[in-house]
């Protein structure tokens, strides 16, 4: 009697203590279901690798702009429109900054080389100055004279006239065509009512660049109104002629 009761003490003792194991299981089990699974931790060698080249090559083109702009020089630049033959001031000139590997553009220090130098050819305000623009002289020197004449339409070209253009004079005063002039210069041209003067549907005024000697029958022709102007070349550089 005794052994069987102390067999069925022995048998309580171990299901209490498997009850009591499944309730911390099921404690510990219920506790764990409120925390997110760690995830596995994975190594991607490929992508760290492109990390590092995406940084070091927005350093390269942070180092290659910054260079850039150390590069950068003030050079020089018209701040208002020259004619051909027209000589440069220091009041058509300003500075600007550029990153060019041209040589032939002027750097600002040497302005002073500038002024007092003549446009080759016509230009434009915020135009870069190059070298080959410049020259010593203008198209007024020693033996020439400049010469103004109002042309009317139909006595200088369809396509008008502009600075440095390079034109004959002919006189109609006889009632036939005769040259007067050859290779005359154009040192300026407005049209007479403010429209482009490179239309030959107005009238322009010009001055014309012409050899002393030729002078006094330019004026005389143009005064008249008989003088008819043919263009022979377009915007010619000056000096042109002499290269």
């Amino acid at each position: 009697m005794a052994g069987t009761t102390q067999t069925t003490d022995a048998a309580g003792e171990r299901q209490r203590a498997r009850e009591q194991r499944g309730i911390r299981s099921s404690q510990r089990a219920k506790a764990d279901t409120g925390r997110l699974p760690s995830p596995p931790r994975q190594r991607r060698p490929a992508l760290a690798a492109l990390a590092v080249l995406l940084i070091a090559g927005g350093a390269a083109v942070a180092a290659l702009l910054a260079m850039r702009v150390d590069e950068r020089t003030p050079v020089l630049m018209l701040r208002g429109d020259v004619a051909a033959g027209q000589q440069i001031t220091e009041q058509h000139l300003e500075t600007t900054q550029v990153a060019s590997e041209l040589d032939t553009l002027i750097p600002e220090s040497q302005l002073d080389q500038v002024v007092g130098q003549y446009a080759r050819v016509s230009l434009r305000s915020g135009q870069l100055i190059d070298t080959t623009m410049l020259g010593p002289s203008g198209l007024l020197t020693d033996g020439t004279a400049a010469v103004g004449a109002s042309l009317a339409p139909g006595f200088l070209p369809a396509g008008g006239l502009q600075e440095g253009d390079v034109v004959d004079l002919v006189s109609i005063a006889t009632g036939s065509g005769e040259v007067i002039v050859e290779d005359a210069r154009v040192s300026s041209a407005v049209s007479s009512d403010g429209s482009s003067a490179t239309s030959g549907a107005t009238g322009v005024v010009a001055t014309l660049i012409v050899d002393r000697e030729d002078e006094a029958e330019v004026a005389a022709v143009a005064a008249q109104n008989q003088l008819v102007v043919t263009l022979v070349e377009r915007g010619a550089p000056v000096g042109a002629e002499e290269e």
